[in-house]
């Protein structure tokens, strides 16, 4: 019995020294964690990310002051607070999931070249061929759909930033600054499903004469890419995207600002997007090598409208697509129905619109000629009065 009550002692005494080393461990790995896990990431990430802190807590990691420089050293990619929090009830269901994504003053620097292209942000070609081929042998050895997905609860953006360069569509490249981005996206899976993933957003595009205040909710389907949506923008100034709609007979606009409410479909990748566009508080300045017309339109025409209207000039439109046409482009296609829906609205002829629209030049003026013989008839069905 003595030896017995002996053996238990130590036994006693055994377990306790190693649950104590275990627990000096534990308080070891998450002192040092930081340093670890800030070490280990950055070297798979490679030398272009940087992380300022990393703090692990018993089911959530915040890190903070994330960054992504590109080759030139500008930062394209910046989170000053990053929280994630994982749901470990999930691990008995087999299922990862992860309760909540808080992104706090997150911001990303966008670039798309002449071609349409990606310039910016793009990740280190290196760890991508690591982590295709990696992916590529694990697909080797393992079944279809037997990967255990990841599921997010819910992704919170708050005051978030956007800074997008477009060198395709217009003559001259044009900046959008995107502010106070807050947004909140639910139930979203990877890899991608046709589960219904929920958002809302709203921001602020700051422009010489104001700032506009955007807003959209919907509904997005990730694996098919359907979306369906709307959206509203209030006192939007288009004098910053001039751009866009200035062409060679072009008056010069001062001042003009939008409101825009659109209700969008994307179904097989084809948009269908009906909505209502009011141009208001309109001013141009006529001048040496300047037309005299707003986009395509006789500014006449347009001011002597203002005067009746309320200073304000409300189209409906619709845009239509197919988004995998290399040859179709969003902005594009607005800005032209905006056109024809103006030039029908007073009265002016969408023929005689031609080369003024945007400044196309022949091969463009035959587009919009091919456009309008296309639309014919259908014209007022895709422009209400």
């Amino acid at each position: 019995m003595a030896v017995r009550r002996r053996g238990f002692k130590i036994f006693l005494v055994v377990s306790t020294v190693v649950l104590c080393l275990a627990l000096i461990a534990v308080a070891s790995l998450v002192k040092y964690a930081n340093v670890i896990a800030k070490g280990g990431i950055e070297k798979a990430l490679g030398k272009d990310f940087s992380i300022g802190s990393i703090e692990l807590k018993w089911g959530s990691v915040r890190v903070r002051d994330v960054a992504m420089k590109d080759r030139a050293g500008k930062e394209v990619i910046k989170v000053e607070n990053l929280v994630v929090k994982a749901d470990f009830m999930g691990l008995l269901r087999k299922k990862y999931i992860i309760s909540s994504i808080l992104a706090e003053k997150p911001y990303i620097y966008v670039e798309i070249d002449r071609k349409g292209d990606l310039v910016s942000p793009v990740f280190p070609a290196g760890a991508g061929r690591e982590r295709g081929a990696g992916k590529k042998a694990e697909d080797a050895s393992r079944p279809e759909g037997k990967g255990s997905p990841v599921i997010l609860r819910k992704i919170v953006i708050v005051n978030g930033s956007v800074d997008y360069l477009d060198r395709k569509s217009p003559k001259v490249p044009v900046m959008t600054r995107v502010r106070n981005i807050n947004a909140e996206m639910r139930n979203l899976t990877v890899p991608f499903t046709n589960d219904l993933t929920h958002y809302t957003l709203k921001a602020a595009v700051p422009g010489g004469r104001s700032t506009a205040s955007v807003k959209s909710e919907g509904r997005i389907r990730f694996q098919s890419r359907d979306i369906e949506c709307t959206a509203a923008v209030r006192e939007l100034d288009i004098t910053h995207f001039k751009p866009y709609y200035h062409g060679s007979q072009s008056i010069n606009v001062t001042k003009g600002f939008l409101d825009l409410d659109v209700r969008a479909k994307v179904i097989s990748r084809r948009i269908h997007a009906p909505g209502k566009a009011v141009l208001k508080g309109l001013e141009f300045r006529s001048g040496p090598g300047l037309g005299d017309r707003f986009m395509g339109v006789p500014v006449t025409l347009v001011v002597a409208f203002l005067k009746k209207s309320g200073d304000q000039i409300p189209v409906d439109f619709v845009i239509s697509g197919d988004l995998d046409n290399p040859k179709f482009n969003i902005a594009e296609n607005f800005a032209s129905r905006l056109s024809f829906g103006i030039a029908e609205k007073l009265g002016f002829s969408v023929k005689d619109i031609g080369e003024s629209v945007f400044g196309l030049g022949a091969e463009g003026t035959k587009k919009v000629g091919e456009g309008i013989g296309g639309i014919g008839e259908g014209i007022k069905k895709i422009f209400k009065k």
